[in-house]
């Protein structure tokens, strides 16, 4: 089992995100790929971690946004039959000269749950992964009137997930999305809205591990968004276009997305690796804007390829890590109206990171991991692990 503070990528470890998030999936971690094979339930482990504070955004869904500003419980329990891993944000303000709007008085209080529970039974495991935000706004106008704004993002999805041979599996994911925005005041008309999405990812994955530190691997999926980070993101927001006093249905959020990865993983003696990959992300999505006077078609298109690279070496109890990735982003968005085309914005983008990190194992039941992935020099930065294995 495993009890422990993780704030943002539940999905991700210490170790995975130390050498480089976009070796997930790839560099095989016991702890990441719990959220693509989950037929990996085995191993008992029990920790805690610490995570320096950060602040979530929500995005703006009115006229100001929404921020998480502490950082989350994070909760998990793991053996080999049954396991639950989750993160939970809270965070509450109240305002009594608030400087926007004109409101005498404001107050809000926003959470956030992410969780995964697996379930085994025999020779087949059930998963159940949560998602949701959940905001609400009180203010006092100016001319003291109460009002109320609520705002409710959930995803659910399951997970099938099938070996087809020895080092390649299956996977299907299958989500349902709701989104809901309801406004109360005693000046205005009240109004709802509210937008369903039908969810699902198709993947191939596949492993050949010729030792610990000897690996090559890939993967390739396709389908819709599954996360509200991924929803959120998007070139045009899937919730701004539903009418008030509404409800829609939307498939895969008018959105299709395609990623492709592959590593390899070449020893260094018998101590460590050095690990080489590319991937590719490429985001296609069409959808109207039916508030504009003209009825508008809206074109997004984003591809990002990544080039990573990472190193992993071991000095008796201690593990070195290294991460670091250089990709390029081309962004194509389009408003298309009836005779031409309205507004077009084309983008080349090219980054850089760096991520580093530290594991100790002082006994052959506990470990620990820190990352960094910002300024090494800055205490604050510094995330630190803990875990009891047996």
């Amino acid at each position: 089992m495993m009890l422990c503070c993780i704030v943002r990528a539940l999905e991700f470890s210490h170790r995975i995100r130390a050498l480089g998030t976009g070796f997930a999936s790839l560099i095989p971690d016991y702890e990441t790929d719990l959220y693509r094979t989950p037929q990996l339930l085995q191993q008992n482990l029990a920790g805690a971690a610490y995570e320096p504070p950060s602040t979530y955004y929500y995005r703006p869904y009115w006229q100001y946004p929404v921020y998480v500003n502490y950082a989350p419980l994070n909760i998990a329990f793991l053996t080999n039959r049954f396991a639950v891993t989750g993160q939970y944000w809270f965070d509450y303000s109240y305002n009594l000269e608030p400087l926007q709007f004109g409101w005498e008085s404001s107050a809000y209080q926003a959470y956030r749950i992410q969780d995964l529970w697996l379930l085994g039974l025999k020779n087949y495991v059930i998963n159940i992964y949560n998602d949701l935000d959940h905001s609400r706004v009180e203010y006092l106008t100016s001319t003291n009137s109460q009002a109320e704004d609520r705002r409710l993002e959930y995803i659910i999805k399951s997970q099938v997930s099938l070996k087809l041979r020895n080092r390649l599996s299956l996977d299907l994911k299958l989500g349902l999305g709701i989104f809901q925005d309801t406004r109360q005041t005693d000046e205005y008309e009240n109004y709802s809205k509210r937008l369903t999405l039908g969810l699902a990812r198709l993947g191939l994955y596949c492993r050949n591990v010729s030792s610990a530190n000897e690996f090559t691997s890939w993967y390739f999926d396709i389908g819709s968004p599954l996360s509200n980070e991924e929803i959120d993101v998007l070139p045009y927001s899937v919730y701004a276009h539903v009418p008030n006093h509404e409800s829609e249905f939307a498939l895969s959020a008018n959105t299709v997305i395609s990623r492709f990865g592959a590593a390899k993983a070449v020893p260094i003696g018998e101590r460590g690796f050095v690990a080489i990959g590319f991937t590719d992300r490429l985001l296609v999505q069409k959808t109207e804007d039916q508030d504009a006077l003209e009825d508008l078609n809206l074109h997004g298109i984003f591809n990002t390829m990544s080039l990573p690279a990472a190193v992993e070496y071991s000095i008796k109890t201690v593990s070195l890590r290294f991460g670091a990735q250089i990709s390029y982003t081309f962004q194509n968005l389009r408003e298309t109206g009836d005779t031409a085309v309205a507004v077009q914005d084309l983008q080349h983008t090219l980054a850089y990171g760096y991520s580093f990190g530290i594991g100790w194992q002082p006994h052959r039941k506990i470990a620990v991991d820190i990352y960094n992935n910002s300024s090494l020099h800055i205490l604050k930065n510094w995330a630190l692990y803990v875990k009891y294995m047996f």
